[in-house]
């Protein structure tokens, strides 16, 4: 698999530093191209974090919020597709930063079936309501403002 994906948000994260808007959204944009043909969940819930990196430029927050839920989107039905629980649990935590309540719920319910269905294969047992009691008490029992969830 190309690692190219990896110097385009290295590009992003320095036209972020150095104030380049447009080439920060041009490198993110590369990035993002560069995942979406290629298998696996966890390229793309990377570049769906560095969406929201984005957003941290001024007159940039909403787009680059939209770009980080379609993208945690592509990641969601990619780690359900693989049978990944840790993906969708990874997808979960970044709806979660996003604020979005219903989606932190379907991943929920999504790897409560991976988890069952784990189980059942392994032998083992998951415990997911302690990790969905885990994640709504995080994103939305705590009384955090949404900005201060969200990493920079």
């Amino acid at each position: 698999m190309s690692e190219t994906w990896r110097q385009y948000l290295r590009e992003m994260e320095d036209a972020i530093v150095t104030g380049q808007a447009a080439a920060a959204v041009r490198a993110w944009h590369r990035a993002h191209a560069a995942v979406i043909d290629q298998p696996g969940w966890q390229p793309i819930v990377r570049v769906a974090e560095a969406a929201r990196s984005i957003g941290a430029i001024p007159g940039f927050a909403r787009a680059a919020e939209a770009r980080a839920r379609e993208t945690y989107w592509i990641a969601l039905f990619r780690a359900h597709r693989e049978g990944s629980l840790a993906g969708v649990l990874e997808t979960a935590e970044g709806f979660g930063v996003l604020g979005d309540r219903n989606m932190v719920e379907q991943c929920i319910r999504i790897a409560e079936g991976l988890a069952t269905r784990a189980g059942h294969e392994s032998g083992r047992a998951y415990d997911m309501e302690s990790v969905a009691r885990v994640l709504r008490r995080r994103y939305f029992d705590a009384p955090m403002a949404r900005e201060a969830r969200s990493p920079a």
